[in-house]
């Protein structure tokens, strides 16, 4: 009998379903850990075995669409994509990341935008779809958008430090000093020591001193933009002004250039020792601002800045946020001898209750 069902398959003429001896998870299973060791026309393979004997396999399809994108087949994997929402428009967050993830790599955000908004109708969750809209509209220069779209990610998800730094980056980059600063320093908690640190934590050094410089012996010169000085609407008294804040951290950095500016308070004796009283100064500034502000960055993340300097963590957190400057001492020799509080700060980070109120 095992001859004879041989000798059919070898005709092509035993249906291709009988052909599949093995179980399709462990045939899919297979083909995602060589997707996971960047073998993609072997993971491929393994997919198209499932689909021969199952055509309607959602799993083998939204992996082979997720392959294909890393083949640079995008076209193939929107059209899948395409077909698997059009079948079921509940099939799955992961359909529609990569069904907008492929319109993008043709060229075509505007249609990714709309094919992410239309998977959030059915998952609003899904911070993943948040983010890569996000990502989508940066490249666009859609940049209030984009705002938002990372925004709404962190708030669904804490964690995700990739939407953490680019929510950051936008934000500097259109002037919003403390907000872009604010979520630069929570994705250097989440990601202290990874090559992106070692690339984003000079700019965040960077805003901590902008516009403040010393212009002669005697002479200070503090400049702030406007976008900087009004709300996230670009609207003084607007959602997320920090008009005021702005100015109290550029003078308390002024007051570290000039140790007669900063009476009762030692003046630093390295670039890390600046940060952690200009950081300081900056969260204690930004509690006794909070009462009746609004916006997002003010309801999001500035609870959670304050709280940390109350509990006495802003050198644990300056130390760990430089924690990738291998080549500075001072950081890496403190570390080294406060091992407990950079862990029990962790400790308190990882367990920090961030707010459900989006606005």
């Amino acid at each position: 009998m095992k001859n004879l069902l041989l000798l059919l398959l070898a005709l092509g003429l035993v249906p291709v379903a009988l052909a599949q001896t093995r179980p399709a998870r462990e045939v899919i299973e297979e083909g995602t850990n060589l997707f996971d060791a960047g073998k993609y026309d072997e993971a491929v393979a393994r997919y198209q075995e499932v689909l021969a004997a199952e055509p309607g396999n959602v799993v083998a399809l939204s992996e082979l669409a997720l392959t294909y994108n890393a083949l640079d087949r995008h076209a193939e994997a929107a059209d899948i994509c395409k077909k698997l929402v059009k079948a079921d428009p509940r099939v799955g967050p992961s359909v529609y990341v990569t069904y907008g993830n492929s319109l993008d790599g043709l060229k075509k955000p505007a249609e990714a935008v709309r094919v992410y908004e239309q998977g959030l109708k059915y998952f609003p969750n899904s911070y993943m779809l948040h983010f890569n809209a996000g990502v989508t509209q940066a490249r666009a220069g859609q940049v209030p958008a984009g705002i938002t779209s990372f925004q709404q990610a962190v708030a669904r998800n804490p964690n995700h430090a990739s939407s953490h730094v680019n929510l950051g980056l936008m934000q500097l980059g259109s002037e919003h000093r403390i907000p872009g600063l604010l979520a630069l320093s929570r994705f250097l908690v989440l990601e202290p020591r990874s090559p992106r640190a070692v690339q984003r934590l000079p700019m965040l050094d960077k805003a901590m001193n902008l516009g403040v410089s010393r212009t002669g012996k005697n002479a200070i010169s503090i400049n702030i933009s406007s976008a900087a000085l009004a709300g996230a609407n670009g609207k003084e008294g607007g959602p997320d002004n920090f008009g005021p804040a702005e100015m109290l951290l550029s003078i308390s950095s002024a007051a570290l250039l000039d140790s007669s500016l900063n009476k009762g308070v030692p003046p630093p004796t390295n670039a890390i020792e600046r940060f952690v009283q200009q950081f300081s100064s900056l969260c204690k500034g930004l509690g006794e601002l909070a009462d009746n502000q609004k916006g997002f960055t003010w309801n999001y993340y500035v609870p959670y800045f304050v709280e940390l300097e109350k509990k006495g963590f802003g050198p644990a957190f300056a130390y760990l946020a430089h924690s990738s400057q291998t080549d500075a001492p001072e950081v890496q020799q403190w570390l080294a001898a406060h091992p407990n509080e950079v862990a029990v700060f962790q400790e308190w980070s990882k367990n920090y209750e961030w707010p459900k109120d989006l606005k």
